[in-house]
């Protein structure tokens, strides 16, 4: 099947009121849907949101790219990180500790254009903004000037240790290329837990003297320009969103614009969610907390109790005793869904053991699907709203066990643990998980719900996991 691929070359340089305007984003389908997409958070937690929200206040004060089509290195690097950067260590309206802190776009955009373009010619790919800046850094402007004339300066060895301190946890996509359901509902939620959406848009002619809010009218030539979402505001033109360009202070409304919702939706092919590094916990302070229910199709919760010892036997890995047990026995054809959340930010997955055939499963994360977790007072349903998971024709005890984590897992390499491994199912995986396990006397759990809360004061505890049991008769 021939690769369906949309490349928009952004070398536009319009020139209005004596200043030029340029972009310098490419977009491309297939690299676009590769990255993992974000949680799939229940309608519910999608409606209870704040009718306006808004990041501004850890915004640095806008400047421009000038004719070089570096827009991507600004909204990902001098943008999106500044900002989390800003939230993280609680500059809310500091603006001259926000300008003293942000981040270099020459960073990014020197290491991800091509080393071919010495002429400053080419565009680029936020996913490879958001890989460097994850994987290696980045440095702030005041260590790594910006020059619209030059790209060929690289960062030093030494250079690039200092970047590492100024690693992202991690990046997601809020929506798919084709369909973007609800993606203004994503990104508003994105926002409303302080997290800074980058996104690529198709601009044209007329957003390059737009202000207040643009029309969404679309003239001449149109093409791909990154920028970064800083808030929202339902009452505001019937619904719209903030943004935060890099055409300088003078452009628009002081460097912001406006877009509606519906527009939004029509011409954003792309977003990313920025996520900073999940902060250490402080002793005695709670760092993961979640809760899980099985309901069955005519919405009644299953329940669930706590075994006897389940927090003394919670870190020994000889006994295979689960820590929770749903009380009543379902037969086959029974219909139900998993309902899990979190209370902090965290990873969470999901796994399945069959008691009849042994067999493992990975349930949680979906394929294509991230992790990581990091929206309050929000839930994800397995398998979906839709539809149900049904007991098969094979009684025996299941195990469902769910994983609550401060650092990324590598699923593929337990279950290969696991497969090679003789004896118990929990008690093999809380042998392969040993050394980050949260011990039991660390732990609050729920006598009659599935639910905890882990504090700890061991630096290396990073893992709760929570063992089911479910009768199949």
């Amino acid at each position: 099947m021939k690769k369906i691929t949309l490349l928009f070359l952004c070398f536009t340089s319009i020139i209005f009121s004596q200043e030029q305007f340029t972009t310098g984003l490419l977009l491309d389908k297939e690299k676009y849907e590769a990255i993992e997409l974000t949680a799939p958070l229940t309608t519910r937690s999608l409606d209870d949101l704040p009718a306006s929200y808004s990041l501004k206040a850890y915004c640095p004060t806008p400047q421009s790219q000038g004719a070089q089509p570096s827009c991507v290195g600004w909204a990902s690097g001098f943008g999106a990180r500044t900002i989390s950067n800003a939230i993280k260590n609680k500059w809310a309206n500091n603006i001259a500790k926000i300008n003293e802190n942000t981040f270099s776009p020459a960073f990014v955009y020197n290491l991800i254009k091509g080393p071919t373009d010495t002429a400053c010619k080419n565009g680029s790919y936020v996913s490879d903004a958001m890989l460097l800046i994850k994987k290696y850094g980045i440095l702030k402007l005041s260590d790594f000037n910006y020059n619209q004339q030059s790209c060929t300066l690289l960062p030093t060895d030494s250079a690039l240790e200092i970047a590492g301190m100024n690693k992202i946890e991690n990046f997601e996509r809020l929506a798919n290329w084709d369909n973007p359901s609800n993606l203004a509902l994503k990104v508003k939620k994105a926002i409303a837990n302080n997290n800074p959406v980058v996104i690529g848009m198709q601009i044209s002619d007329t957003f390059h003297y737009t202000k207040g809010t643009w029309s969404g009218l679309q003239s001449g030539r149109i093409g791909g320009h990154a920028m970064v979402v800083v808030g929202y505001d339902d009452n505001k033109d019937g619904g719209a969103f903030e943004i935060m360009n890099s055409w300088g202070a003078t452009w628009g409304n002081n460097g912001f614009i406006w877009v509606k919702y519906n527009n939004f939706e029509s011409y954003v092919k792309t977003a990313y969610v920025m996520i900073d590094k999940i902060e250490e916990p402080k002793p005695e302070t709670i760092a993961l907390q979640g809760s899980m229910k099985l309901q069955l199709s005519n919405g009644t919760t299953m329940k669930a109790q706590l075994l006897p010892d389940a927090t003394r036997n919670f870190n020994i890995v000889a006994a295979s005793k689960s820590t929770y047990k749903i009380v009543d026995s379902y037969s086959s054809g029974t219909q139900f869904r998993i309902y899990f959340d979190s209370q902090q930010a965290a990873y969470i997955y999901l796994i399945g053991y069959g008691g009849s055939d042994k067999s493992i499963n990975q349930l949680y994360p979906f394929e294509n699907y991230s992790a990581y977790f990091g929206y309050s007072k929000s839930e994800i349903a397995i398998p979906n709203e839709d539809y149900f998971i049904e007991f098969d024709n094979k009684p025996g005890t299941d195990i469902l066990c769910i994983l609550y984590s401060t650092k990324m897992l590598d699923l593929n390499s337990i279950f290969t643990s696991l497969k090679q491994m003789n004896g118990e199912f929990t008690s093999n995986l809380k042998s392969i998980l040993k050394p980050y396990l949260y011990a039991g006397k660390d732990l609050q759990l729920q006598e009659n719900s599935i639910a905890f809360k882990a504090t700890s004061t061991n630096k290396n505890a990073a893992i709760v996991p929570l063992f089911i049991e479910v009768n199949h008769k």
